[in-house]
This record gives structure tokens, sequence and C-alpha cells, in this order.
């Protein structure tokens, strides 16, 4: 056996010293013929699930770990020796690399199932992931608990808090039930933005990862955008952020929007004609933004002299409101992304 199973400093150590992973636990003693480690499927030298397999070291850069503050002693050994110790014990995860299992969607089918086995997942109903994006780092765990509790998450089977993991710095996930979720009943805090996915199979949670990414983008984008975005009311919309960067960046009226923003006033601008897009009348999006009609009137002459469109036009300002999404989601400093 690898002697980085039961001795080897790290990761490895730090789980089997932990009485969950204990090989001397009976509910993974190696001597049981149902996890022997004889059995290919769970052999230590399988690369698929070789602790050495650098897929599986949560300390790999690729999967976020070891580039920041999550460098150190590995959350979900023993307590008290992790910077993220305090959201896997009690009653939480047992491993972050189990959740980054359960969404990976390169992760084989037998390998994701075992996870959500570990998880206590396996037999759930219909989950939904949850995205939650920081704009620091020390603020996630904190972000993490108040989200699964606003949304009202529902414990799991085992009676337990919803799972969650902190999987990059400013990233963290909530594994939702689908039954019970609901909108947060305060609004979400000033940097924190929460991208749903929709309900899904435990097995399809990497589809349902993907779209709450996505979503997570859009939260908080603007002044009228809440900071909680639910994948299956962005629609079509939601394919905004899969444009690259620099395609987006490139076209002459997100440039014309980029050089508008550059002005004095430009954030005013911007939100003055992100309210004019989504609103019936000016009169309404100046109550919105507590301006005299006059003044939202002057800004939008001045935004459709400089975006070369007339905002009265349907067409035009649905042309203006796209170009002003893509600006948006690309723009320097965007913490969402």
């Amino acid at each position: 056996m690898d002697a980085g199973w039961g001795s080897a400093p790290g990761p490895v150590s730090a789980r089997v010293a932990d009485p969950g992973w204990n090989v001397a636990d009976p509910g993974w003693n190696v001597a049981d013929p149902g996890w022997n480690v004889a059995d290919p499927g769970w052999n230590v030298a399988d690369p698929g699930w070789n602790v050495a397999d650098p897929t599986w070291d949560i300390a790999d850069p690729a999967w976020g770990w070891g580039t920041g503050v999550e460098a150190g002693p590995v959350p979900g050994g023993p307590a008290g020796h992790g910077p993220y110790d305090d959201l896997w014990r009690p009653g939480g995860l047992g491993d972050p690399a189990l959740v980054q299992a359960v969404l990976s969607s390169a992760m084989p089918e037998a390998q994701r199932s075992r996870a959500l086995y570990l998880l206590g997942l396996a037999l759930a109903g219909p989950m939904r992931a949850a995205a939650v994006v920081v704009t620091e780092p020390a603020a996630l765990s904190e972000a993490l608990r108040a989200c699964a509790a606003g949304l009202l998450a529902p414990p799991t089977r085992a009676g337990g808090p919803a799972p969650q993991a902190a999987l990059w710095p400013r990233v963290g996930v909530l594994l939702l039930p689908a039954a019970g979720t609901a909108r947060p009943p305060a609004p979400v805090p000033c940097g924190v933005a929460v991208g749903l996915g929709p309900a899904v199979a435990p097995e399809r949670l990497p589809e349902s990862w993907t779209e709450a990414r996505r979503a997570a983008r859009f939260a908080g984008l603007g002044p009228t955008w809440p900071r909680l975005a639910d994948a299956a009311e962005l629609g079509a919309e939601a394919l905004l952020a899969d444009i690259p960067r620099h395609t987006a960046l490139a076209h002459p009226d997100v440039a014309a929007l980029a050089r508008l923003e550059a002005e004095p006033d430009g954030a005013q601008m911007l939100a003055t004609l992100e309210t004019v897009c989504r609103t019936r009348s000016l009169r309404e999006a100046a109550k919105l933004l507590c301006l005299h009609h006059s003044s939202v009137a002057h800004r939008v002459t001045r935004a459709e002299r400089a975006l070369g469109m007339s905002l009265s036009d349907p067409a035009q300002r649905q042309r203006a409101w796209t170009a002003l999404l893509l600006w948006r989601l690309n723009a320097p400093g965007n913490w969402r992304d």
C-alpha cells in the first residue's frame, strides 16, 4: 500500500487521522469485503482513486487549493487544523474533494456515485447547486452560512445542514435539496453574488453547477439586478455570459459603452441607461433613480448620442440593453467572473 496513505504529511495523513476516514473505522475497515482495498474499484493503486493522483489532491492548483488562504492542513482533517475547518465539521462535509467529484463533469459516473454516497446524497431527490461568489476570501465562510440559512434549505437525509464547500478562495457552493428551496427572506449582503442552478437528479449536479456559476455572473450586475440570480429566470440572456471576453469587448456597441463609462459621471450614465431599458417610461425610470424626469431625459439624450441609437425605438433599446449586459459581464474588475 502507498506509504502516503498512512504516514506521509499533507492531505492524506490529515484524512486518515480523522475518525471519519480512519481505516480502523468499521465503516472503512480494509478487512470489510465491501470496502476491501483489494477491490479494483477502490484499490489505492487505481489511478482513478490513487491518493498520489493530482486530480484528487486538493492541494493541486487545478482545484483551486494551495493558491492563497487555503494553503496549509486540509479542511476536513482534525478539528482546528485548517483555515476552513469549521465549514466541514460537524455535520457539513467530510472532504471538499467529494464535492469537487460530485460537481466535475469529467469525473467518471461510478466515482461521482461514490462521492454522492459518502455525502449522504445518493438517495436524495432532485437537488440544486448554488454558486456563492464574494469579493474577499475572508467573507466566504460567513456568506455560505448566511445563504444556506437564507435559502431556507431543509436538512439533508442524515439531518445535517446542506453540504457546502469553498472551492476557490472567493467561490463556494451549496448543494441544496430542491424541495423547500426558496428565495432569501432577507437581501443577499453587499459584496456577495449567488447563482441558483436548476433542480436535477443528484448524478446530474455538474449541469446544475455550470448554470449556477453562469447565473452568479448576473447577480447584482447593476442597480436593477438582485444579488441572487436564478438560472431558470435568466432564459436565453444567460448565454451572453458564454461569449468570449475579447469578442464582446471588441464589438462597437460595447466599446461605445466603455467610453461612456470612462466619462466623469459614467457610472451614473450607465445606471440611467439600464433603468430606462428595464422600465416602461422615463417617469418610471426617474422614480426608481430618485431623479427628476427632465434629468433622466437629459442623460438619455447623451446616451443616445454616444451609442448612435434611439432609445425610444424598442428594437434599438433592446440592442442597447444587450450591449450593456455584455459590458457589465466583461468589464475589467468584475469580481463575479
